[in-house]
């Protein structure tokens, strides 16, 4: 037994003389960050910056919008992959308003039928935005 301890033992002390040179030939270094590029422009999922246009589809037409709006508020449809900030920054570059705050809630796709036939509803991503006192959007100028 005392030869195989011997053994073993010599095989763990060269298993640390290797570990130790990998060890001190490795150089943590910290990635340097340069600051003008730190703030890049947010990419959602990994496709290109959008355009406020791109962002709001359409407003959103109901009962219960048009009831919200006497309060102050609008309902758009907008993109999916689209934030609360990104859709701040659309409503007020596009109707030049101040927005207040933004709601927003996902509709998933549905399973329908229709004259015996499966099909699926689309899903959709709905934001209900608040604006300052003081400021309003025509919403329905387009449908004239």
């Amino acid at each position: 037994m005392s030869i195989l301890n011997k053994i073993i033992k010599k095989e763990e002390g060269e298993k640390e003389k290797v570990s130790k040179k990998v060890d001190s030939k490795k150089k943590i270094t910290k990635p340097k960050v340069d600051k003008k590029t730190d703030a890049v422009k947010r990419v959602s999922k990994g496709e290109t910056p959008l355009h406020y246009f791109e962002i709001i589809r359409r407003p959103y037409i109901s009962e219960k919008a048009f009831s919200l709006n006497s309060e102050g508020q609008y309902v758009f449809l907008v993109a999916d992959y689209s934030n609360k900030s990104e859709i701040k920054k659309a409503i007020e570059k596009n109707y030049k308003v101040k927005v207040a705050g933004v709601n927003i809630t996902q509709a998933k796709s549905k399973p329908k039928r229709y004259k015996g036939f499966k099909n699926t509803r689309s899903g959709f991503k709905k934001a209900v935005v608040t604006l300052q006192k003081g400021n309003t959007i025509d919403v329905m100028e387009g449908a004239k």
